[in-house]
């Protein structure tokens, strides 16, 4: 004998019909109307809702982690290469040079994650919420096209602005010449632009993209390059010997050693006009430090030539030169 089976009954209320899928579970375990409702609406999309913002939120920060321990090795891998450098080609802002770069391209990168994971978490959010994306995307494609053109230059800008970090063409610190009258300190490097103060205070606010070229004159070295004019009538071997004097008492002092790296190379003859004899000497320093050392060097030279009586080119003559020694026409 067959036994009728009887279909089942769904023990669903129909006002759970138009909510979340925990209503009717919540309504048989209470038998509560209002607690099924609002635990079957919070299912449905609040609760969803708050999973993906949950969910973008850890994804965010496991990245994050993992691009800051990246840059942590790059700057520690950077220290240990820094340890076969030559010392006569090793710098003092080489090891901090290297943190700061990797620092700022860990920084930029994390930016740009967040960027990401907050767009896909927001296209979620839509779906989940029930608007079209394809619309969106659609749309997007219409205002991009009509943005495009004005949004050139800013998207120049920012790859622009990579790249200087990427290839550490320069960096906050350094003195560049990003084309004049532009040329001072940097102070600040974006992805968008590039703030430097020259020598007057002015503040220059450079788009990256619109550097063109740019020299960087505190970058690993510098050398300060400083030219003497004397007069015609000068003794030019002994110039020059005193120039070496001067370079060599200048790098063993003890205020000076630490920026002076060479010894002076004194070139010589540089060039002869009406003006007198241009003798030039060069002297590698310390990043940035070429400025300092070539104001130094010219005010002792200037306290030696005094000394040895050696004319300078014009009408001035050094305090104590002897009346024989001076160029003719002088009194």
């Amino acid at each position: 004998m067959r036994v009728a089976t009887i279909p089942a009954v769904s023990t669903d209320p129909g006002f759970c019909a138009d909510t979340g899928w925990a209503c009717g579970p919540v309504f048989d375990a209470t038998g509560n109307e209002t607690l099924a409702r609002v635990v079957g609406w919070l299912s449905e999309k609040p609760l969803q809702i708050a999973g993906i913002l949950a969910f973008a939120y850890l994804a965010n920060r496991a990245i994050s982690m993992v691009i800051k321990r990246a840059g942590q090795r790059m700057a520690d891998n950077a220290d240990r290469l820094g340890g076969y450098v030559p010392d006569r080609l090793r710098t003092q802002r080489l090891d901090g040079r290297a943190v700061a770069r990797a620092a700022t391209m860990s920084t930029i990168a994390r930016s740009i994650a967040t960027a990401v994971v907050v767009s896909v978490a927001a296209a979620w959010i839509l779906a989940v919420i029930g608007v079209s994306l394809a619309a969106i995307v659609a749309s997007a494609g219409v205002v991009g096209v009509a943005l495009g053109f004005g949004a050139q230059n800013l998207v120049r800008d920012v790859l622009a602005g990579w790249f200087i970090v990427v290839e550490d063409r320069y960096g906050v610190g350094d003195v560049i010449d990003a084309g004049a009258p532009a040329v001072g300190t940097v102070e600040r490097v974006t992805l968008r632009s590039t703030r430097l103060r020259d020598i007057n205070g002015t503040v220059w606010h450079v788009a990256n993209g619109e550097i063109v070229r740019v020299g960087n004159k505190s970058q690993s070295w510098s050398r300060a390059v400083v030219d003497i004019v004397v007069s015609p009538e000068a003794d030019v071997d002994r110039a020059c010997r005193i120039l070496g004097e001067v370079g060599a008492t200048l790098r063993t002092d003890d205020e000076w050693s630490e920026v002076v790296t060479s010894d002076p190379n004194v070139m010589g003859v540089q060039r002869i006009d009406a003006l007198g004899v241009t003798l030039r000497v060069v002297l590698d320093t310390a990043p940035g430090e070429q400025f300092p050392v070539e104001r130094e060097y010219r005010r002792r030279v200037l306290r030696s030539y005094d000394d040895a009586h050696v004319p300078l080119a014009g009408p001035y003559s050094p305090a104590g030169l002897d009346p024989s020694q001076r160029p003719q026409g002088s009194t």
